[in-house]
């Protein structure tokens, strides 16, 4: 009778549903969320215009897609309510390519889609913002973000494109790979390095650290500008060398911290961005994209901030087991200290207890 009484008073049911609704939608309409929200949505578009210039064989596909990176770094820092952001940012710039407001609706969905499952399977399986500290969780990140996520987004992306008449079933495949790689390198590029310097703590470097940091920027930049940049000289090939760009990648790892590899991988990606942008280096060929370069930073990029976590992960246990020897020998000592006061108060206290000697000769 009760359930029924409630039931049949609409005010009632009312007042409940707008109670929910507060619930559900209160977090989402928070100024500070409204202003994250904005500037997601404007960043992605800004970026994304950018990105747009990219030399590929669609003008829908980019051959690096950096808002697929900062779009899944805003959903870790920040939680699944600034998807919005990510939502109206793809739609007013695929309305400006395209030209359909249907297909630009699809197109939100799909990367807003990705985004929400890249940060859904990072955050239960991946230890979420902790993710880039250990290398198990590195090794996650990169399947579920970077392989996974992007490689649905891609397949649904290109699958719309066919659909709208932008693009040929036949291209279907080489479209979707090349949206797969851009999505990916997006998301190695930019996420690790947004999480890892807006999400974490970090400590001073000193004077050594910094100059040692600035001569490892300037000669990844000389590689890369040899890779990505114009060639000096015609004998130079279009991306001959590349595996010169490994050993300033390994230094990063296994010297620094993973932000200081982090920011290496960054300013590689964005030298091939430049490059990709302006047509030079292996970009300049309009027709299609060389995806062995994106496969090649992919796997360095990933190889990178794996070794980099690993060497965080054994300069955590070195610091552990240093730490627990330290407190071990201070317990040590300590018992020591202990045995040698009692030592010497019994000692005292037998002195005092010997009975005085009969022997006129000892004092």
């Amino acid at each position: 009778m009760t359930l029924l009484h409630k039931l049949a008073d609409p005010r009632d049911f009312f007042i409940e549903l707008q109670r929910a609704l507060d619930a559900k939608l209160g977090p989402y309409l928070e100024p500070a969320n409204l202003a994250t929200v904005a500037s997601l949505a404007f960043i992605y578009y800004f970026v994304g215009k950018i990105g747009l210039h990219s030399a590929t064989p669609n003008h829908s596909v980019t051959a690096i897609w950096l808002p697929a990176g900062i779009s899944l770094a805003a959903l870790l820092l920040r939680g699944n309510r600034v998807w919005p952001g990510i939502f109206f940012g793809t739609l007013l710039l695929s309305i400006k390519i395209t030209g359909s407001i249907s297909l630009s609706i699809g197109f939100g969905l799909g990367n807003t889609l990705e985004a929400v499952l890249g940060a859904y399977l990072i955050s239960t399986y991946a230890n979420g913002i902790n993710a880039f500290f250990k290398a198990r969780d590195v090794l996650r990140f990169f399947i579920f973000a970077g392989v996974l996520a992007s490689a649905l987004c891609a397949a649904f992306g290109v699958s719309l494109l066919c659909v709208g008449g932008f693009a040929k079933l036949a291209d279907f495949s080489m479209l979707w790979s090349v949206w797969w790689v851009g999505d990916m390198l997006g998301v190695l590029f930019v996420t690790p390095f947004l999480v890892l310097l807006l999400g974490h703590r970090h400590h001073s470097s000193g004077i050594s650290e910094q100059i040692e940091t600035a001569v490892l920027i300037a000669g990844l930049s000389v590689v890369c500008l040899l890779n990505f940049g114009p060639r000096p000289v015609s004998w130079i090939p279009g991306n001959g060398y590349l595996f010169l760009s490994a050993p300033f990648l390994a230094w990063s790892a296994l010297r620094f911290c993973p932000l200081e590899a982090a920011g290496t991988t960054l300013v590689m990606g964005g030298f091939a961005m430049w490059g990709s942008v302006n047509g030079l280096g292996p970009f300049e060929n309009a027709t299609g994209l060389p995806l062995f370069v994106g496969v090649f930073m992919v796997v360095g990029t990933a190889t990178t901030m794996t070794i980099a976590a690993a060497s965080a992960e054994q300069k955590r246990a070195t610091k552990d087991v240093l730490g627990m020897y330290c407190i071990l020998r201070d317990v040590k000592d300590g018992e020591i200290r202990v045995l040698q006061d009692a030592v010497e108060a019994l000692q005292v206290e037998l002195a005092s207890n010997r009975p005085p000697s009969n022997n006129p000769f000892v004092s």
